[in-house]
């Protein structure tokens, strides 16, 4: 089995602590809006796709602007945003474990609903663009999470079957997503944020510095998820 694993990774929230920034755009986008949206409706995109966000806010707040025209304004924004913030950090022990990978050969890929102005942008801030095979968004894939289509499409890029991949993710929907796509999950959900609903992936852990290659083998080839 572990020659044929290969390692999907959610992009924000995983491989960097982004989702504060994005929550940060969301917030002036909406206030640019006129619309105040309470935060447990706010929560109920975190890992979805730009399209759907605004789709459902449209119609809850009757946002007279076309889908197009939101979705479109979205990205433009979140792109400037992240150049401005030049800044940006993979969280605690993610290189460490991505030369890790890259040394033992193991194949690996992002799968984000980001687009991909803002997926280049942070991979590039964050130095590891290079350790990937395929860089897979839902722009590309089809649906958004939770879906799987993000998912089965980066299998794919690496020419592995969705049974011998590996995810790991962080939002309720990336999970869903992960799973439905018929792969191991492990969410990622460090100590001291805010907390989702983890219940469907495999295993979780709260910290990259505690996992190596080693750590995935195992946990591929024994089923060791407990």
């Amino acid at each position: 089995m572990a020659e044929q694993l290969a390692v999907i990774f959610d992009m924000d929230g995983v491989l960097v602590d982004s989702e504060p920034w994005h929550y940060k755009v969301e917030e002036l986008i909406y206030a640019e809006l006129g619309i105040d949206v309470p935060d447990k409706v706010h929560q109920l995109y975190l890992g979805t796709a730009a399209d759907l966000m605004w789709s459902d806010l449209k119609q809850r707040y009757g946002l007279k602007q076309s889908l197009e025209e939101l979705v479109r304004y979205d990205e433009e924004f979140r792109v400037g945003f992240f150049k401005d913030l030049g800044n940006l950090q993979p969280n605690p022990g993610v290189k460490k474990l991505l030369s890790g990978l890259s040394d033992a050969n193991i194949p690996m890929a992002v799968a984000t609903s980001s687009v991909p102005g803002i997926v280049d942008i942070i991979l590039e801030q964050c130095g590891i663009r290079s350790y990937f095979d395929a860089v897979v968004t839902t722009v590309q894939a089809g649906k958004s999470k939770p879906a799987p289509d993000v998912y089965l499409y980066a299998a794919k890029k690496l020419e592995h079957e969705p049974a011998n991949c590996l995810v790991f993710e962080d939002s309720m929907n990336g999970i869903r997503a992960a799973v439905d796509a018929g792969m191991a999950c492990i969410a990622f959900q460090p100590e001291g944020v805010v907390q989702h609903d983890i219940s469907a992936a495999h295993h979780f852990i709260t910290d990259f510095r505690h996992v190596s290659p080693e750590t995935i083998r195992r946990w591929m080839t024994d089923k060791q998820f407990s």
